[in-house]
């Protein structure tokens, strides 16, 4: 007989999953967006910046390829880290394809430019 924590462990961790499968039919190509992240953040350096912009743009060309919408974020991040290396020119114009892509960041958008400029 299962006990109430065992019983309530299962249903969460079946709740999990069914969770983790509707992300990946999200309509999304997201690539490898998790692990380049995650060692940008882990282990800051030139190469784990370049690494995860390389896959951000390879999820930009992906998804125009196989006529999906960019996942949300890419764009922006995409600017931003392009705001830190020095090209704040390009860096708003990527901000720009977010709020365009993305109505609903618009305001969130336009201060990072203003706050660019």
């Amino acid at each position: 007989m299962l006990t109430k924590t065992k019983y309530l462990f299962i249903i969460a961790i079946t709740f999990m999953f069914t969770g983790c499968a509707s992300v990946t039919e999200s309509g999304y190509y997201w690539g490898s967006y998790s692990e380049t992240y995650y060692e940008y953040i882990k282990a800051p350096s030139e190469q784990s910046v370049t690494n995860h912009l390389n896959e951000l743009n390879d999820i930009v060309n992906v998804s125009e390829k196989k006529g999906l919408k960019v996942p949300p974020g890419i764009y922006a991040e995409i600017g931003y880290i392009t705001a830190k290396r020095g090209d704040k020119d390009s860096s708003i114009n990527y901000y720009r394809q977010e709020a365009e892509f993305y109505p609903e960041s618009k305001g969130f958008i336009e201060r990072l430019i203003t706050d660019q400029k």
